[in-house]
């Protein structure tokens, strides 16, 4: 009897200490960029885009032309960051190193997206390490935030992204696979039972009222966090203390933290990340006002927060007038921005509507 006391006192000193860790995060004092760089982000509004730079020419002189109409416009909106994907898409020109240029030339800052949780192509370096690769229930081919190694190897990508006079570094799909992908391989699971003393697979009701289910879900959102802590130590020690961390991540931070291990809150309490993007793609105004509401409560001048609003995406098509509305409950609410979705979609249309109303001068 006394053993098995033990045994429980020492499980609920344990959740205590992980239930505060996640509450109140790992480190006492705040790691965001330096508060130059954050205050220049915080001194005006933010106006982004999230634009792939494949929506222009493979070739360069046909691409510089077209990002060159496309930047003079925006930048007519006020737009001021670029938060841009498949950057280095390209061996046959830099492409990061020509949107920079563009871009810094009409005062827009650049923000390369970096994808840990998106879907990846067995070939490579990442070929010869499948056991980086998430062992899910549904056989996703992503890489595991759990596995240290494959960490180490997003780091290194991250670095090379620093070789450039980047400005910020844009996260997306900083999460697992959606329908808990969370991984199931050997080592993950080895490294969960050291820890808390079960395999998780031996656990026989999943996504329940389990609490061990639920140390499993924190285990692996901590995973996706230390990634951020680790980018955080990279920028110290490259020297690029100044390069702001943004992320997209899902609307609301609780049922993120849960689904898919995105805990945007610990986030912004660590103070990890500099912006934060939640997409709010949605043509109920009211919608987009709780979350808009609720995001501006978690970033509490932690960090800046630009409310993602979408002309068209995947869950919805909105029209330039739903667009703009938009734009004004996230000031009414606080925000500190916006970021619009995406670049291949702000077109005429929503341009003169946002022109002659919310960007007005």
């Amino acid at each position: 009897m006394k053993s098995m006391l033990k045994r429980t006192v020492s499980t609920m000193l344990l959740a205590i200490t992980v239930l505060a860790c996640c509450l109140f995060g790992w480190h006492a004092s705040s790691q965001s960029a330096t508060p130059e760089a954050l205050g220049k982000a915080a001194s005006v509004e933010g106006r982004a885009v999230w634009v792939s730079a494949r929506q222009f020419s493979p070739d360069k002189d046909e691409a510089v032309a077209e990002m060159e109409a496309t930047f003079d416009e925006w930048a007519g909106l006020g737009i001021n960051n670029l938060f841009v994907f498949s950057s280095t898409y390209s061996d046959e020109w830099d492409v990061l190193g020509t949107i920079l240029e563009l871009a810094h030339a009409r005062g827009m800052k650049v923000h390369p997206c970096y994808c840990p949780g998106g879907h990846v192509q067995l070939e490579g370096e990442i070929a010869k390490h499948p056991e980086w690769l998430i062992q899910g229930f549904e056989g996703h081919q992503n890489l595991n935030p759990s596995n240290p190694g494959a960490r180490e190897y997003m780091l290194r990508e991250i670095e090379e992204l620093l070789k450039y006079d980047i400005d910020g570094l844009h996260f997306d799909y900083i999460r697992f696979p959606v329908r808990q992908g969370f991984s199931y391989d050997s080592a993950s699971r080895a490294a969960f039972e050291r820890e808390f003393g079960r395999d998780p697979l031996s656990l026989r009701h999943h996504n329940s009222g389990s609490a061990m289910w639920v140390e499993w879900i924190r285990w692996n959102a901590n995973n996706v966090t230390n990634l951020l802590r680790e980018t955080r130590d990279l920028l110290k020690r490259e020297g690029k203390e100044d390069v702001l961390i943004s992320a997209a991540v899902f609307p609301d931070p609780d049922s993120a933290a849960y689904m898919i291990g995105q805990e945007w809150e610990v986030w912004a309490q660590e103070g990890l990340v500099d912006i934060l993007c939640p997409m709010l793609y949605t043509n109920n105004l009211d919608v987009f006002r709780k979350y808009t509401r609720k995001a501006v409560n978690v970033a509490k001048g932690r960090c800046l927060f630009y409310a993602g609003i979408a002309c068209r995406s995947s869950h919805n098509i909105n029209t330039p007038e739903g667009v703009a509305r938009e734009v004004e409950i996230a000031r009414e609410e606080g925000a500190d921005g916006v970021v619009f979705f995406s670049g291949s979609s702000l077109v005429d249309d929503f341009i003169a509507q946002l022109k002659s109303t919310v960007f007005a001068e």
